[in-house]
C-alpha cells in the first residue's frame, strides 16, 4: 500500500513537472527572427514584417514592425538598419520591464508610400510606442534619390540655406497660429494664465522650428502638392498638445524648392490605383457559394497582418488547391500592395479589416478607433469596389467602444497555432490540422513558415472531407450582427 502511495506521489510530481515545463515553454519570450525573401514580387515595393507577441491578449509585451523592401539594395539596407534600431530599443525596454506592471509594452512601426517615380522613392514612417498606457507617436520621412543612390535630407530639397530659412519662418508662423488657437480654447484658464503659457510656448516654437534637418525629419505631401510637416510631441509645445502638424500650400513654398527637385512634390501618381479599382468593378461578378456549411463540414482559415512579402506565394498555393481564405489586412499595408490585395479579392478570397496600423484599439480614444477602422475600410473598398463586411481587432483586443465603432461583425478565432512563436512549417501544419468542424483558424501570411505549412494543411482537411471557406461562406445562412463577436459557426 505504501508503495502504491509513493508511486502516486511520484506520478503526480512527474505530470506536474511536465505541465510546468509546457507552461514555461508557452510563456518563454518568443525568438525574434527577421525573415528575408528573394521571391519574385508582384509589386515593386513589398512589406516586410517583424512581430513579437501573439494575436491574443495573453502576451504582455508586443512588437509589430512593417518596413518596405524595394528593388534597390541601398534602400533596403537603410530600412533594415532603421528597423533593427527600433527592435533593439524594444528588447532593452523589455529587459527592464517590471513583472508587476499592469500593462506591458506595445511598439509598432508602419510606413506609407508618399512617392514612387523613376527618380524618387519616399516613405513616411510612423512609430507608436506605449510603455503601458498612452501612445507616443513619432514620424520619419525617408526620401531616396534613385539615380544618385542616396537618401535626401529636407535641407537638400530646400537649398540653399536661405531658402530653408524662409521655409522655416513660414512653418514657425503656421505653428504659432495653431498653438495660439489651442491655448485660447483651453478651459478653466484666466487671460493671465493663457499669456504665461503663450510666452513659454514661444521659446519652444522658436527652437523646434529652427531650419535644421533634426527638426524637419518628418514630412509628406499629397497629390495637390500640399506639404505637411510633422513636429514631435514636446518639440514645439508642451506634451498635452501632442504632435503638431503644419500644412503648407504649394503656392507658399514652391519658390523655395531646390531647382533639381522642383518636380518631386507635384508628380501625379495614383493612375495604377484607379485602374485597379475599375478592373475590380468591371470584371468581378457577384459572389456565390457552392458550399453550404449548414450541410457540409467547413473550416475557415484566416490570415492577419498582410498583405506582405509571402502573400503572393500563399495565393499561388490557395489557387492551386482551389480553396478560399479570409485576409484581415492592415490599411497601411493594403495601400502599398494594392495589386496583391486586388489579386486576392479577384480570386475569391474575402478581405476583412484589421485596423490601419495594428494599434491596440482598447488604448485609443473614440475618435482614434473610428479613424483606424474607417481609413482601412476606405482603402480596401477603393481597391476592390466592395464594402468591407467584417473586422478583426489587433490582438483580439476590444471593449464596448471598439465594438460600437467597428459597426461590423467582429471575427475572432477558436484555434491559434502560435505560428508567430514557432516558425516551423511542420509544427504549424500539425497545430492547424487540429481545427474542428465550423472552426475559425488564426494564421499570419507575414510568416514564411506558415505559408509553407499550407499544402499539408489543405491536404489533411481534404482527406477528412472538410471544405476550406471564407468567413462569409461559413456564415452564409446566418445574419451576423454589427458589434457582435464570433469565434466559430455555432
Amino acid at each position: 500500500m505504501k508503495y502504491i502511495f509513493h508511486l502516486l506521489i511520484l506520478t503526480t510530481l512527474i505530470i506536474g513537472c511536465k505541465e510546468t515545463s509546457k507552461q514555461n515553454e508557452i510563456e518563454k519570450p518568443s525568438q525574434i527572427k527577421l525573415e528575408k525573401s528573394e521571391e519574385k514580387l508582384t509589386d515593386s515595393i513589398q512589406i516586410k514584417n517583424i512581430q513579437i507577441g501573439s494575436e491574443t491578449t495573453n502576451d504582455k509585451n508586443r512588437f509589430h514592425s512593417s518596413y518596405p523592401s524595394t528593388t534597390y539594395t541601398f534602400i533596403n539596407d537603410h530600412q533594415e538598419e532603421f528597423t533593427q534600431t527600433y527592435l533593439n530599443e524594444f528588447k532593452n525596454a523589455a529587459k527592464k520591464e517590471n513583472d508587476n506592471a499592469v500593462a506591458g509594452l506595445d511598439f509598432g512601426q508602419h510606413f506609407e508610400l508618399i512617392e514612387s517615380s523613376p527618380s524618387i522613392i519616399a516613405f513616411l514612417i510612423e512609430r507608436y510606442t506605449s510603455y503601458g498606457n498612452n501612445y507616443d507617436t513619432q514620424y520619419y520621412t525617408h526620401i531616396y534619390d534613385l539615380k544618385e543612390k542616396k537618401e535626401l535630407q529636407f535641407s537638400t530639397l530646400f537649398s540653399p540655406q536661405k531658402n530653408f530659412n524662409k521655409l522655416a519662418e513660414i512653418a514657425k508662423s503656421k505653428t504659432e497660429d495653431i498653438l495660439k488657437e489651442k491655448i485660447n480654447s483651453m478651459e478653466g484658464l484666466t487671460n493671465s494664465d493663457r499669456n504665461t503659457i503663450w510666452k513659454s510656448t514661444l521659446d519652444m516654437i522658436a527652437e523646434g522650428t529652427k531650419p535644421t534637418d533634426k527638426n524637419y525629419h518628418a514630412f509628406s505631401w499629397d497629390k495637390s502638392g500640399n506639404l505637411t510637416i510633422y513636429f514631435d510631441k514636446y518639440q514645439v509645445a508642451s506634451g498635452n498638445h501632442g504632435n503638431i502638424q503644419v500644412t503648407l500650400s504649394p503656392k507658399s513654398y514652391q519658390p523655395l524648392v531646390t531647382k533639381k527637385y522642383q518636380s518631386v512634390f507635384h508628380i501625379q501618381r495614383e493612375k495604377i490605383d484607379t485602374s485597379a479599382s475599375s478592373i475590380a468593378r468591371d470584371s468581378i461578378s457577384q459572389k456565390t457559394f457552392e458550399i453550404d456549411c449548414s450541410k457540409e463540414p467547413c473550416i475557415a482559415i484566416t490570415f492577419d497582418d498582410g498583405p506582405a512579402t509571402h502573400t503572393t506565394q500563399l495565393l499561388d498555393i490557395l489557387k492551386k488547391h482551389n480553396v478560399k481564405a479570409t485576409f484581415f489586412v492592415l490599411g497601411k499595408s493594403a495601400k502599398v500592395q494594392k495589386n496583391t490585395l486586388l489579386r486576392a479579392y479577384k480570386e475569391g478570397h474575402q478581405i476583412g479589416n484589421h485596423s490601419w496600423d495594428h494599434k491596440d484599439l482598447k488604448k485609443l480614444s473614440e475618435e482614434a478607433i473610428a479613424n483606424q477602422i474607417i481609413k482601412t475600410n476606405d482603402v480596401i473598398s477603393n481597391i476592390t469596389g466592395e464594402e468591407v463586411q467584417v473586422m478583426r481587432p489587433p490582438y483580439g483586443s476590444f471593449n464596448d467602444m471598439v465594438k460600437n465603432k467597428a459597426n461590423m461583425p467582429i471575427i475572432l478565432w477558436n484555434l491559434d497555432p502560435l505560428d508567430w512563436k514557432d516558425r516551423d512549417a511542420d509544427i504549424v501544419a500539425k497545430r492547424i490540422s487540429e481545427a474542428n468542424l465550423n472552426g475559425i483558424v488564426l494564421a499570419h501570411d507575414i510568416h514564411k513558415s506558415t505559408v509553407e505549412a499550407m499544402p499539408e494543411v489543405i491536404s489533411h482537411f481534404k482527406e477528412k472531407g472538410y471544405h476550406l471557406v471564407t468567413i462569409d461562406n461559413l456564415f452564409a445562412d446566418k445574419k451576423l450582427a454589427n458589434g457582435k463577436v464570433y469565434d466559430r459557426r455555432r
